[in-house]
């Protein structure tokens, strides 16, 4: 069976992501009585493939950022699109560090608010 240079990129992304989901570490709570609950953002994915459809797509062959030196134009969008898997890549786990970030900065307000009385 042969593996796609797609299905290959897919493994690898997944497995970063999968690396770096077990190095997260969750900051303590000060009295440590409270542990939120995770989720998988697989919406972070879909966007991300979105995103890299649009770079991919925006490529031009007058750009000479794109095109770079003595280049042939396939040569050329493939870079491209090496670079813009690249990132994509790079963008995805990034995405998902901040919106866990994010996610829980939140829960820990909205949880100090309860504690306060905010919603008595």
């Amino acid at each position: 069976m042969k593996t796609t240079k797609k299905q290959l990129k897919k493994i690898i992304r997944e497995e970063k992501y999968r690396l770096l989901r077990e190095q997260e570490e969750v900051a303590p709570v000060d009295n440590n009585t409270h542990h939120w609950p995770r989720v998988e953002w697989t919406n972070v994915e879909e966007l991300v493939d979105k995103w890299a459809k649009g770079e991919e797509d925006a490529f031009d062959k007058g750009d000479p950022s794109m095109m770079g030196d003595d280049a042939s134009l396939t040569d050329a969008k493939k870079h491209w699109s090496d670079q813009v898997d690249n990132a994509a890549m790079d963008m995805e786990a990034e995405l998902t560090k901040r919106v866990r970030q994010a996610a829980l900065q939140t829960m820990q307000e909205f949880t100090d608010k309860l504690i306060n009385g905010d919603y008595a």
